[in-house]
């Protein structure tokens, strides 16, 4: 029977990561191991479960089902520790987090390290992106999601809201004038973020009470918050940014900030997001607790 269930293990480790190798690190066995014990488990059961090639690994349509049992197994275990760990007070171990990459790239650092020299027996892996992670299947403790509307299924806990300012390049204005009110904005060129998930095209403002709403249009078109930034101050156009990403580029003139009369209505809010447990470990309860102290005793206010 043990042997059953550490071949179900091996074989949901597989699944999820998708390769012999890195199936074998996560598990600390042998890539041999690995392949030998999937093989006496497809003997076992009388049927493939794995399809091997030179480079990949893709379980079969049984494959994967069996390996769903697998992964409840080591979700079982989890809990099992995270209950054991929190009537300890335990946070040790390794602490995987996804974090917005638009976030992440420059501001995710300094709190990490403060985190974990406050907690220097846990180890810490942090992987950027952009997309909606199923943390389950990706193997997440929590993740720092900028959106509107959090993963259904999940905990959310709101951290902060991310504001914005609207600005261009000097040079941008010298070419083309500074716009004065939102409608302006129309005659302007307007670096837009559009990705697969989201697409912002219409900035809203409000001034005194009074809203108001602009469709706006350019000839970039950028997936990628700091690569927006970049485009803006290169002189490519208006931008309408997160206060976040925009750090010295005030202060050194690299960029201006207009309508600085009207306040920009959208505010992405960052939420701790993390898969629903019983018990809750630890680490993730201190890491969340954590990241909203650290967030409001550094608001992302841009340096001007």
């Amino acid at each position: 029977m043990l042997e059953n269930l550490q071949q179900m293990v091996i074989l949901a480790t597989v699944s999820h990561e998708q390769n012999f190798t890195r199936a074998a690190e996560r598990l600390g066995i042998s890539k041999s191991q690995v392949s030998k014990q999937i093989r006496f488990l497809e003997e076992r059961l009388g049927c493939q479960l794995v399809q091997r090639s030179t480079r990949t690994v893709a379980l079969t349509d049984i494959g994967l089902q069996y390996a769903e049992f697998g992964q409840q197994l080591l979700d079982t275990v989890k809990e099992a520790e995270a209950l054991v760990a929190g009537y300890r007070n335990e946070i040790k171990g390794v602490l995987r987090i996804g974090v917005a990459q638009s976030f992440g790239n420059t501001n995710i650092t300094p709190a990490m390290v403060a985190f974990q020299r406050a907690h220097p027996e846990l180890e810490l892996e942090i992987s950027l992106f952009d997309h909606r992670p199923n943390l389950l299947e990706e193997g997440f403790d929590c993740w720092l999601a900028i959106h509107e509307h959090p993963p259904e299924g999940m905990v959310a806990k709101k951290l902060v809201d991310c504001e914005f300012i609207v600005v261009a390049s000097p040079d941008y204005i010298a070419l083309h004038s500074e716009p004065k009110t939102p409608a302006d904005l129309r005659k302007h060129n307007c670096i837009t973020y559009e990705s697969r998930d989201r697409k912002y095209v219409q900035w809203d403002f409000s001034k005194e009470g009074v809203k108001e709403s602009v469709r706006v249009t350019g000839s970039y078109r950028i997936n990628n918050a700091p690569a927006v930034l970049e485009a803006t101050k290169a002189g490519a156009g208006i931008a309408y940014l997160a206060t976040y990403l925009i750090h010295d580029e005030l202060e050194t003139q690299l960029l201006t900030q207009l309508l600085a009369d009207w306040k920009p209505e959208l505010a992405l809010p960052m939420y701790a997001v993390y898969p629903r447990h019983k018990y809750l470990a630890p680490k993730v309860r201190a890491f969340i607790d954590f990241m909203a102290e650290w967030m409001t005793s550094h608001p992302f206010q841009p340096r001007q």
